[in-house]
């Protein structure tokens, strides 16, 4: 079908003029910047006092406040340290090497922000070269930062770090940014350090310390009271100002010159104990005001990506106090409306044109638009509501809703009644099962990470699976999967050649050859290895009234030069539709379409390869494997398969749809008959009404192969050994042949010709269901070992005939 195309938009713009601008901007934006300040690791070191003790302070490159500093400035040498982009222990390391090379002693250290995290690793790895430790609105809990974990916050420490990149140079802003190289540089060191870590260093700061919280910090004051916790010597102040922390730190700094300061050894033993007691997941985030609103935010864009991951991202947040039911359902409700619009809306002012384009084409296929569209057509809107619960449906069928312009209120009404019972099934469950994970996350830290990936696929299993089987078509495609993996004959092809492959590794060493199995058919190229021309090939069968009447299209010819050549086909051999047209290089049935008019032609036309068009021939479809030595005078059928079409008989009830899913076998096959008819699934066929499901003799597109070697006689044979003998160089090979009766076929009358296949062609009689993996092994091994045998004789018989060299096989294989 061709869907809807939509009328151009009045805001078609030369786009194109736009993105130059852009980029030339960029670039002069960019030049502008060069040679500005580049974050450097430095000590910013006063004349140095010796009178005076020795303030190190470890700021956070967003915060700019020198209240403190400047208190100090008059009675202590105060160093401030600038920052390169390395991670807190590394930074802390590098200013041990200066603290050495100076013979600093006795310093006492203040940690701001991330300065904090930094000051634990200095002093931690060196306690007696210091005097005292203040942290102020310090961070370095994980627990207790952005989402309480290490991969998840290091995941927004990406974003963020790639957004200031974005601010510095995909936006041309001429230097007007002043601080995105401290947004950068800040969430650089965060990405590049292990938060992880820090806990564990507490225990070895014995020095005097105490914690300073700022009521107007972005730092939760729950982090400083966690600090506070794990240096038992320290007291936690919650001060309003810089000023009032200016004056108590003073204070703080005279009691420890005077010996009147608490160090750890003087703590009780239960504020040690309380110190070295795990984190307590309880007291873990829980987002509120501003900060609740963000997370709200990030949740809604994230269902743009995907819904279903979003929803149990979100759960698994539930579970961990992170954020309420509430806000979290509301926030996936939120995106999931405005992406599901935003999908409909694509639909409407794009249409169907904007399939065949990047990037819309790598996400959806026209087919996926076909069939929902039908679907639509056919259901009305409650398929909108049913879509919400069929993974992989809701993309295709939204889109298509706005290409055929359904009607816009109806389809909100819909989609949000089935937003409404979705959402919130689909979060509720991922808390119940993140509830009995939680624990986890916290007794085994190194682990979480796998046991996150657990639970996201225990959750995929969920709901991709277990929740489709509560529909007829969940269940009933759920059981073709099942069939598809016990019985053999839907395996991969490379499962089923594997073992063919490791016994022609014997051949190729017993007959010291890779390619001289390739000589067996002289007369075709490479013997019809692989990528072969079926024309080519048909052309050199000699005795021309046994084969269907075909012509070559080039890939070459223009379209209309090809409906001409399709139209000059039909006449000089007096034919009419149905017609069959191919690809002239193919196998297993790919690209192959029966044609029922003009309309259908001209689209398959318009694949850029070479093609074949040939005649419709009713009747049996037989495949028959023939062999001769080039010393022997006659052939042999090797083997003999009957290629059964399948039909399904209407019952006036159901559709199409569900006729493939009910019936045993074409379950198997079910999504590529759903393609092949796409235009009719959601039809309801009259009581009584034969449907040729399939009417490509191809086991890979739903055709019956069985096994029909009792259907060899003399006459059939003989038949096959004449017309063979009139191909010139053709020993081994299956031939495709449509015939009007069995008693024909084995008559040897009436036989016609489709294709013939050269050295790779399968004995297909292996197919049938009765046969197991096991002899199908064995048969193509047989049937691999003749063919290597057929090839050693012809190279006898023919010593000028040279075998191509491996590479020219590996080229094949490309």
């Amino acid at each position: 079908i061709r869907l809807m195309d939509n009328p151009k938009s009045p805001f078609r713009i030369k786009w194109r003029y736009f993105f130059l601008g852009y980029v030339a901007l960029s670039g002069l934006s960019f030049l502008s910047l060069q040679g500005g300040n580049k974050a450097d690791f430095a000590l910013d070191i006063p004349t140095i006092n010796e009178e005076k003790k020795t303030v190190l302070y470890l700021g956070d490159p967003l915060m700019d406040n020198q209240v403190v500093l400047s208190e100090l400035l008059d009675s202590y040498n105060v160093i401030e340290v600038e920052y390169e982009a390395s991670s807190f222990k590394q930074i802390a390391d590098l200013i041990s090497q200066y603290q050495d090379s100076l013979y600093l002693e006795d310093i006492h250290v203040i940690g701001e922000g991330i300065g904090g995290s930094i000051a634990v690793h200095l002093v931690s790895a060196n306690d007696s070269a210091f005097s005292s430790l203040a942290l102020i609105s310090a961070n370095g809990i994980d627990e207790l930062e952005l989402l309480g974990g290490y991969y998840l916050n290091h995941a927004i420490y990406n974003v963020r770090r790639a957004f200031g990149y974005f601010l510095k140079y995909g936006i041309p802003h001429f230097g007007l940014f002043e601080r995105v190289d401290t947004i950068i540089l800040r969430n650089e060191i965060q990405f590049k350090s292990d938060q992880r870590l820090i806990r564990d260093l507490f225990p070895g700061i014995k020095i005097p310390a105490r914690v300073y919280h700022l009521s107007n910090a972005k730092i939760g004051e729950d982090v400083s009271a966690e600090h506070a916790r794990l240096l038992p010597q320290s007291e936690l102040f919650i001060l309003d100002n810089y000023g009032e922390l200016a004056s108590d730190y003073r204070t703080f700094l005279t009691e420890v010159e005077n010996g009147s300061a608490t160090d750890r050894s003087q703590v009780s033993n239960f504020a040690e104990q309380q110190s070295l007691a795990p984190f307590d997941p309880s007291n873990g985030i829980k987002v509120e005001g501003r900060a609740l609103l963000i997370l709200m935010l990030v949740i809604i864009i994230s269902t743009f990506v995907s819904e279903d991951l979003t929803c149990i991202g979100t759960g698994l947040m539930i579970a961990r106090g992170l954020i309420g039911f509430t806000p979290g359902v509301v926030a996936c409700l939120l995106g999931i409306f405005i992406g599901d619009i935003l999908l409909y809306l694509s639909g409407r002012w794009l249409g169907a044109n904007a399939l065949n384009r990047v990037p819309l084409k790598w996400f959806i296929s026209e087919k996926d638009i076909q069939l929902s569209y039908h679907w639509f057509e056919a259901k009305g809107p409650a398929i909108i509501i049913a879509s919400r619960f069929i993974p992989g449906s809701r993309f295709p069928t939204y889109f298509s809703a706005g290409a055929i312009r359904a009607n816009f209120g109806t389809f909100i009404l819909y989609f949000g009644i089935a937003s409404l019972i979705w959402t919130p099934i689909l979060v509720g469950l991922a808390v119940l099962l993140g509830q009995e994970m939680i624990g986890y996350f916290t007794i085994y830290q190194d682990y979480a990470l796998w046991v996150l990936v657990g639970v996201l696929i225990l959750l995929f299993f969920l709901f991709k699976i277990i929740i489709p089987l509560f529909t007829f078509k969940g269940r009933r495609l759920f059981v073709g999967k099942l069939k598809r993996i016990i019985h053999w004959e839907f395996w991969s092809p490379y499962l089923l050649y594997a073992p063919v492959l490791l016994y022609a590794v014997f051949l190729w060493v017993k007959h010291r050859s890779i390619s001289l199995v390739t000589l067996v058919n002289p007369g075709f190229k490479d013997g019809g290895f692989i990528k072969e021309s079926k024309v080519q090939i048909l052309d050199s069968i000699n005795e021309k009234q046994v084969v269907a009447n075909y012509s070559f299209i080039s890939s070459e010819l223009k379209q209309d030069e090809k409906i001409d050549h399709l139209n000059e086909f039909l006449r000089t051999h007096k034919l009419d539709y149905p017609i069959v047209i191919k690809p002239d290089v193919g196998e297993r049935g790919r690209g192959v379409h029966i044609i029922e008019s003009i309309s259908e032609a001209r689209q398959v036309l318009q694949q850029d390869i070479d093609l074949i068009v040939q005649e419709y021939v009713a009747g049996k479809e037989f495949g028959v494997f023939y062999y001769r030595f080039p010393n022997d005078e006659k052939g042999k059928i090797f083997s003999v398969t009957r290629k059964e079409y399948m039909n399904l008989t209407g019952d006036g009830k159901h559709t199409l749809e569900y006729l493939i899913l009910k019936d045993p076998r074409a379950v198997c096959l079910a999504q590529i008959h759903f393609e092949q008819h796409i235009d009719e699934l959601f039809t309801i066929p009259g009581k009584g009404t034969e449907i040729p499901l399939v009417r490509i003799g191809t086991h890979a597109r739903g055709s019956i192969f069985l096994d029909a070697s009792g259907l060899i006689t003399p006459a059939l044979t003989k038949r096959i050994d004449e017309i063979s003998k009139t191909i010139n160089g053709f020993y081994f090979g299956r031939y495709d042949i449509k015939v009007p009766s069995e008693e024909d076929f084995k008559n040897g009358e009436n036989l016609t010709v489709l294709e013939v296949n050269g050295v790779t062609s399968e004995a297909t009689h292996i197919y049938d269901p009765k046969y197991s993996f096991v002899f199908a092994v064995r048969t193509l091994m047989k049937q691999w070992r003749i063919a290597y045998e057929i090839a050693e004789e012809v190279k006898r018989v023919y010593p000028s005939l040279k075998a191509p060299g491996p590479g020219h096989i590996l080229s094949l294989l490309r």
